[in-house]
């Protein structure tokens, strides 16, 4: 297996750290990935051997995630992306391969627009301007019973609700990934509780990702077809707003594609970073180029 070694740091008075996979024949840059709320710098493990075959590959546990220091709800995603900002400068010369998913994403998105010069590409997974009420309600379903503390399965069916798209959709391994993750969340030790509040008030606070979108950084937004928190439809409106934006669609997926096609997911992120072409994968609807595609409307 390859070499890994875990890195203790600090910012502005929380610790963290990160974990880092060493590719010392690496054929892209390194691979930096920012996950989802719920998880920790562990959780993308099986899904990461094909991207540890080509690059260094570096998660993490910024402030209020896994084992880091916790974070309070009131410093926002642009507190994260100076935290992953600081984490570059430490542990990185040069630019790196960024894959943000979900509670990921606008800690890329921000760390991407204002240093673009850190990063070579970026992927985003689940991705949207600003949450839509809808799925703010369903986290606020999640917070309610979290608080409420009387019913630990009442908050993992409140998580499937708010993050999986309904049962009549055409989503792979559906039931299977809705029990999973059911038991997952209705298993929060009190320890965690603390943590998972902050997380989702921040989710739930958060602004919409500022104007002016991402120039010179090539970027791929995709997710499930069947995404029902961050629709296609919000996806398509994040890759828009960036230069060089690329979209797609996981068929058969919905909020959580490295759960129900984590082969398909970890081949696609494998095929962006070291610049493979996309259109022979037959579980991606065709890409799309939504900036490119205005830009030419706008003069014709």
């Amino acid at each position: 297996m390859p070499d890994e070694i875990v890195r203790h740091l600090m910012f502005r008075g929380f610790n963290y750290r990160c974990r880092i996979v060493e590719n010392p024949a690496a054929r892209t840059e390194p691979v930096v990935v920012m996950g989802g709320a719920f998880q920790d710098m562990y959780a993308w493990r099986r899904l990461e051997k094909p991207w540890t075959e080509v690059a260094t590959v570096i998660t993490a546990d910024l402030p209020g995630s896994g084992m880091a220091d916790h974070l309070p709800g009131r410093h926002g995603f642009a507190f994260l992306a100076e935290a992953l900002a600081h984490l570059l400068e430490q542990v990185v010369c040069g630019p790196v391969n960024l894959f943000g998913a979900s509670y990921g994403v606008p800690i890329s998105y921000l760390l991407s627009q204002q240093h673009p010069d850190r990063v070579e590409r970026l992927m985003l997974l689940g991705a949207a301007m600003e949450y839509p009420q809808e799925g703010r309600n369903g986290l606020q379903d999640m917070a309610d019973n979290l608080i409420a503390g009387k019913n630990a399965e009442a908050y993992g069916h409140a998580s499937v609700n708010a993050l999986m798209a309904g049962p009549e959709r055409l989503v792979r391994n559906r039931a299977v990934v809705a029990r999973v993750l059911s038991r997952v969340m209705s298993s929060v030790s009190p320890a965690d509780t603390a943590r998972h509040l902050a997380l989702l008030e921040r989710l739930i606070a958060s602004e919409r990702l500022p104007d002016g979108g991402i120039t010179g950084v090539p970027a791929l937004c995709v997710t499930g077809e069947c995404d029902e928190f961050t629709t296609p439809d919000h996806v398509r409106e994040v890759a828009a707003t960036i230069e060089h934006g690329a979209f797609t669609l996981i068929r058969e997926t919905d909020h959580l594609p490295n759960l129900e096609r984590p082969k398909e997911l970890s081949r696609l992120v494998t095929d962006y970073f070291t610049d493979q072409p996309l259109d022979s994968l037959d579980f991606l609807t065709p890409i799309e180029h939504p900036a490119l595609d205005a830009a030419v409307h706008a003069v014709s």
